[in-house]
């Protein structure tokens, strides 16, 4: 009895989908909108998030409150987990597709914004949600996110990628595209995984504003054509679209006939893969930071 519980629970466990973006990319969209504002909005912005310091000293600057959700998980809070995703399903081959949650992703950053527009919440309430809203939009804008891919071999879904296993230097495509298919990987060093979350230090924030410039120099806000697009069902399509054709359906290489080849399960990402996807990360997280600029000044009037 106790081998078969023991099971269970791993198999829970490898259920359970990960973070998104690990805390650069989260670092980075913040970075991104925090730069788009006034110095009025900038103050409101700081001034929650000295609130939210209160009780948790690490949380030392605005860009801290985007990988915030994913600490408080750490911390053995998962009310929330389910707040960090959403399913749309990709299918291959005829299949009667999980009723998908209704609490998800997009669910969640509508009651974000609706708590930080309200007049009647108080300062710990908008100081938690900020926090959540910063996450949430910047997870949607993380393909792997959005959608899962149903077939024969897994009806119930690959999780968003993490039951797509892979070899190399990623264990399966939902890291892969966490680290931004390798674009952050020089920034883990910042507030590394598995260790004790501390403030960051001026340098870690300048590292973290510097690549945001360069984003924002690169992808400027009036090359997205949809940016004021504010409604995150349509987030989630769009990101749907981009995690079929670039994640579970990327090219890695042509074949000898010019016909594309794509990566497959239990593959290592081939260099023309890893470049397409870069690609689509850093608009995306160009795009998630212009986006959330709009909306915290629309929800904070």
């Amino acid at each position: 009895m106790k081998n078969i519980l023991l099971v269970f629970a791993l198999v829970l466990l490898c259920a359970t989908p990960g973070k998104t973006w690990w805390d650069p990319g989260h670092m980075l969209t913040a970075m991104i909108a925090y730069l788009q504002l006034d110095e009025a909005t900038r103050a409101r912005l700081d001034n929650l998030t000295g609130v939210l310091q209160r009780d948790y000293p690490q949380v030392n600057h605005f860009i801290v409150t985007g990988p915030w959700p994913d600490d408080i998980k750490a911390d053995g809070v998962h009310a929330y987990d389910t707040w960090h995703y959403t399913n749309i399903p990709y299918k291959t081959q005829e299949l009667a597709i999980p009723v998908p949650p209704e609490v998800n992703v997009v669910w969640a950053i509508n009651q974000c914004s609706s708590i930080l527009s309200s007049p009647q919440s108080k300062g710990i309430e908008k100081a938690r949600f900020l926090a959540f809203l910063v996450h949430f939009v910047s997870d949607l804008h993380q393909p792997l996110h959005s959608t899962s891919w149903y077939n024969n071999d897994q009806p119930g879904g690959n999780q968003g990628g993490n039951f797509f296993a892979l070899t190399g230097n990623w264990r399966n495509l939902h890291a892969l595209w966490d680290d931004g298919c390798g674009y952050l990987s020089s920034y883990n060093d910042i507030r590394p995984f598995g260790k004790a979350k501390e403030p960051l230090t001026p340098a870690q924030i300048d590292r973290i504003q510097v690549l945001a410039k360069e984003l924002i120099q690169k992808y400027p806000a009036a090359s997205f054509a949809a940016v004021d697009n504010l409604d995150p069902d349509f987030w989630a399509l769009e990101s749907s679209k981009l995690a079929v054709n670039y994640a579970f359906r990327g090219v890695k290489g042509k074949d000898d006939s010019g016909k594309n080849l794509f990566l497959q399960p239990n593959e290592e990402p081939t260099p023309y893969y890893l470049e397409q996807g870069q690609e689509v990360v850093r608009k995306q997280l160009a795009l998630s930071g212009y986006r959330l600029a709009r909306l915290i000044k629309q929800v904070l009037k």
